[in-house]
């Protein structure tokens, strides 16, 4: 049997087995969309239910979903759990009427009719400099903190179960935008949120992102996907998305930054090869063995 063959079978072994890769959450090469609508683990992903019914009416914008805000009317969509200070100012819905719709004059929204933007104000800040990479993903040279003069950042969670619908691996996906960016606003920079997901690394680290502002080349929104396998199969996931606010990165050569709108948020798991799937690569693993 030839290296490639085996590597072949290896593979298959191991989904059809339940043996299971490493834990990990891998951020994926943009490209085209993966997830998909059907399927989907996340509650209410797209932020269209609420206990005020199906959605919110175009132009209202909105509701405040930060639990913690001093601003009313509150409401945070079905599924989801979302926390700051009395600060905050994180609405739900949509704002300028339309179709189409957009939140806080972010890109057009994906999916539906309401988005989540996360606003906590101007106090964010960070003790070292970021690097904002190709793929979105924002990164510190030497380790600092990420954090807000308020007494809290903005933080949406929902608990996600994946161990209801076992798979060898599952996609994480969803879309995001930020305030103004639907008109590329001059001069202003892309945000930074943080994306934890418990249960796919030893210490449920946070890492970071960033959040279109329709000036630099991730546009004025950008799709993230990951695959990840959580660490312990028999448990759940838990999705947390944290903004801190508008940063101000004057002190590392660049400027404002934007504040992060998110929509369209989705786990799909990835099924294993079916067993006979796994007999016809042992049989071509044999044939190229006898040739």
């Amino acid at each position: 049997m030839n290296n490639v063959a085996l590597c072949i079978v290896t593979t298959a072994l191991v989904a059809v087995t339940g043996t299971r890769l490493h834990a990990q959450l891998t951020l994926l090469p943009a490209g085209p969309m993966i997830g998909t609508h059907a399927g989907n683990l996340v509650i209410n992903g797209s932020f269209e239910d609420s206990v005020f019914g199906p959605g919110i009416a175009p132009g209202s914008a909105v509701r405040f979903w930060a639990t913690g805000t001093s601003g009313t009317p509150t409401g945070t969509p079905i599924g989801w759990t979302g926390s700051g200070a009395p600060i905050n100012y994180a609405t739900w819905g949509r704002d300028g009427g339309g179709p189409p719709a957009r939140l806080r004059n972010s890109d057009v929204l994906p999916d539906g009719g309401n988005a989540l933007y996360f606003g906590n104000g101007q106090a964010a800040y960070t003790t070292t400099a970021p690097t904002f990479n190709p793929n979105g993903e924002v990164t510190f040279a030497t380790p600092g903190t990420v954090g807000t003069a308020y007494p809290a950042p903005v933080v949406l969670t929902q608990t996600v179960n994946t161990h209801l619908a076992p798979a060898a691996s599952y996609i994480l996906s969803f879309w995001v935008s930020g305030e103004s960016a639907g008109f590329a606003s001059p001069g202003a920079w892309d945000g930074i949120f943080g994306l934890r997901v418990t249960n796919t690394a030893a210490g449920d680290p946070v890492r970071y992102f960033a959040a279109p502002s329709g000036g630099s080349a991730l546009g004025m929104s950008h799709r993230f996907e990951f695959s990840f396998v959580p660490l312990n199969p028999l448990a759940p996931v838990t999705l947390e998305f944290i903004n801190w606010g508008h940063f101000n990165l004057s002190p590392w050569g660049m400027g404002g930054t934007t504040e992060l709108v998110l929509d369209d948020v989705i786990v799909n798991p990835v099924p294993s090869p079916a067993p006979v799937a796994l007999f016809g690569l042992l049989g071509l693993a044999a044939g190229r063995r006898r040739r």
